[in-house]
């Protein structure tokens, strides 16, 4: 589409007309995009802008490295991490997007570095209500800060 406009030019030397409707069904797209880009029309490019995560760069590495003390299990709790200690300003979802466009983060993640109890089932049984209560341990995880 960005040639239209040099393929108009040599057209109206050759002095021949354009079928612009005919132009339109063959690349897919509107007469009106077909006109604009023949007057010249260019389009913007995409900007190649750092992430302002990019500043945690080497702290992320250090702490989902092997030596790392801490183990994380959910990129959340990362995200916390950083927010809390560290000063980041992003949002989660920014943040996990971010560690999902860097491979080395995301295997990370990927192989899960949860730790699978090894402790037997419980047979659970019924009482009569505000007799007990019961809490659930989701996983058994040391946090060192």
């Amino acid at each position: 589409l960005t040639d239209l406009s040099n393929f108009k030019n040599l057209m109206e030397n050759l002095k021949m007309k354009i079928n612009k409707s005919q132009l339109a069904r063959e690349l897919n797209v509107d007469r009106r995009t077909i006109d604009k880009y023949m007057n010249g029309f260019i389009p913007k490019g995409t900007k190649n802008k750092t992430s302002k995560i990019d500043a945690y760069y080497e702290v992320i590495v250090d702490l989902l490295s092997d030596e790392s003390k801490q183990t994380f299990y959910y990129m959340r709790v990362l995200w916390q991490y950083l927010t809390d200690n560290h000063g980041l300003q992003c949002s989660q979802s920014t943040f996990r997007a971010y560690i999902n466009r860097k491979p080395e983060f995301k295997k990370y993640f990927k192989d899960g570095k949860r730790i699978a109890a090894n402790l037997p089932g419980k047979v659970r049984y019924e009482t009569t209500p505000a007799e007990q209560a019961q809490l659930d341990w989701k996983e058994s995880i040391k946090f060192e800060t």
